[in-house]
C-alpha cells in the first residue's frame, strides 16, 4: 500500500510509536503533512504532490525546482480564486432574486422591482448579466 503513497518518503522517517501503537510525528513531519494538505487543497494532483515530495526529499539541490512549482501553483490558484469569487457574487445575486421571489410570490414580481430596491453590490452583477444577455438594450 505504501508503494504508491505520497507518504512513502516519510515512511522510514516516522518510526516512533506510542504505547498504543499510534505514530508519533515530529514537528518536521507535521510540517510536511500540512504542506501536502495545502498542495492538495490548492488543486494539485496526487501525482504532482508525489513528485513535489520526492523533490523535497532530494534535498537542497531541488530548491529552485520546488520554488518554480510553487510559483506556478500560486498563479493558477489565484486565477481559480478569481473565478470562484465571481461565482460567489453570482450566487449571492441569484439567492437575493429567489428570496425576493419567495417574499413577493413570483420571479416576475422581482423583475418589476426598481433597481434601487436591489442592494448596490448586486446591481453591478445584474448590469453585467444584462450586458451579456441583452446586448441590444442600452443600460
Amino acid at each position: 500500500m505504501l508503494r504508491n503513497s505520497i507518504l512513502r518518503p516519510l515512511h522510514f522517517a516516522i518510526t516512533k510509536r506510542k504505547a498504543s501503537g499510534a505514530r508519533e510525528f515530529e514537528a518536521k513531519d507535521c510540517e510536511v503533512l500540512l504542506l501536502i494538505d495545502c498542495l492538495k487543497q490548492s488543486g494539485m494532483s496526487i501525482k504532482e504532490i508525489s513528485h513535489f515530495i520526492e523533490l523535497l526529499h532530494a534535498g537542497e539541490r531541488t530548491l529552485e525546482d520546488r520554488a518554480d512549482i510553487l510559483s506556478d501553483l500560486e498563479v493558477k490558484f489565484k486565477e481559480e480564486l478569481k473565478r470562484q469569487k465571481q461565482t460567489l457574487k453570482r450566487l449571492q445575486y441569484e439567492n437575493w432574486v429567489y428570496r425576493q421571489a419567495v417574499r413577493l410570490g413570483s420571479i416576475e414580481a422581482v423583475e418589476e422591482l426598481p433597481s434601487a430596491s436591489m442592494p448596490k453590490k448586486l446591481r453591478k452583477i445584474k448590469k453585467k448579466i444584462d450586458r451579456i444577455c441583452r446586448p441590444e438594450e442600452t443600460f
